[in-house]
């Protein structure tokens, strides 16, 4: 996409407003279908055909999510001021106002702290905040549509365009190697502390009663926020230094299109063979986590694996079972 927009072609005043209206017009078709491609799924067996057709819908939906995003973060550089104390004012008063609108602001949080895994139940089902019983499914999806994919995501976009900047700008400007190094550190450093320490918040709550009974949301919106910076720094990190040492390659910069194009093909491959392919745009619905290993960020890939192995020592236990008792009900025969 960034390759496409330096091109001439590209420069025409149209192509950026058409290419967000294109990727919106996509996800409304995502949005408004989900039900019938559910039901397809879930009629079909699970044969190779469907799981293609799934993995296709993930790779659909996460490359139209990048055409939006880089769309509108364009058009916002090539329309707005570039200073940075205001996009940072700009990012704060976004993320409160996505606190303010949905009460939480994990929308702001990204890969890797929502890693998902591919199936029919998490990926193709959109969740909604709304109250949705007695709407029909069209308005439903329509609401939920236009709230999500206009409202928060212009306002992510606004939060994540501020906070980056700031790093531009503020983390080691003169060296671009240092930056993304300290960047990553940052922001590794930040997803283990926030990540494997969520299923300790209700003793942190129970510790502050105060804060618990008055302020229910407060450690969580506060822990969902220091996830966004952590997502921030880290995607940061890598893209500099993709861009340093990838983009400069010989043959990506003699074939950018066809570089790139296999760099997401192999890459989507990749993701799709360990069934974490649809994490490049988060699980769509709600894992049930019946263990309660994560809380805040439903990381359905770590969840369906721990409930594999749970099973499987359940089904090791109930084995051994048996075999202790048959032999004392063959003699007591």
């Amino acid at each position: 996409m960034v390759e496409w927009l330096a091109t001439p072609v590209s420069q025409h005043q149209i192509i950026l407003p058409a290419s967000y209206l294109s990727s919106q017009l996509i996800c409304f078709i995502i949005y408004i279908n989900q039900d019938r491609l559910y039901g397809y799924f879930v009629n079909e067996e699970l044969n190779f055909f469907v799981i293609i057709i799934l993995q296709f819908h993930s790779l659909i939906t996460g490359l139209n999510y990048v055409i939006q995003w880089t769309s509108l973060w364009t058009l916002l550089d090539n329309y707005t001021s570039d200073d940075w104390l205001l996009m940072l004012t700009i990012s704060i008063a976004s993320i409160l106002a996505i606190i303010l609108l949905t009460g939480l602001a994990c929308d702001l949080v990204c890969s890797p702290f929502i890693m998902s895994f591919d199936s029919i139940e998490y990926n193709v089902r959109i969740d909604t905040p709304f109250m949705i019983e007695k709407m029909s499914r069209f308005v439903s999806h329509t609401i939920n549509y236009v709230f999500y994919e206009f409202i928060i995501s212009l306002l992510s976009i606004q939060a994540w365009r501020g906070l980056y900047k700031l790093l531009d700008v503020f983390l080691y400007p003169s060296d671009e190697n240092i930056s993304a190094i300290i960047s990553l550190a940052i922001g590794y450093f930040s997803f283990f502390v926030i990540m494997y320490t969520q299923y300790f918040e209700n003793i942190i709550y129970r510790l502050s009663t105060f804060i618990y009974l008055n302020y229910p949301l407060f450690i969580r919106n506060i822990r969902h926020v220091c996830a966004f910076f952590s997502c921030v720094f880290l995607w940061r990190g890598y893209w500099i230094l993709f861009d340093l040492h990838i983009a400069t390659i010989s043959f990506v910069q003699e074939s950018p299109y066809t570089s790139y194009m296999l760099i997401v093909i192999v890459s989507f491959i990749i993701l799709s063979i360990m069934k974490t392919a649809s994490s490049i745009n988060g699980p769509m619905s709600q894992i049930d986590d019946e263990y309660n290993l994560f809380p805040l960020y439903s990381n359905c890939f770590l969840v369906k694996w721990f409930n594999h192995e749970n099973e499987l020592k359940r089904r090791s236990s109930n084995s051994s079972k048996i075999a202790i008792i048959y032999p004392f009900t063959i003699t007591s025969f």
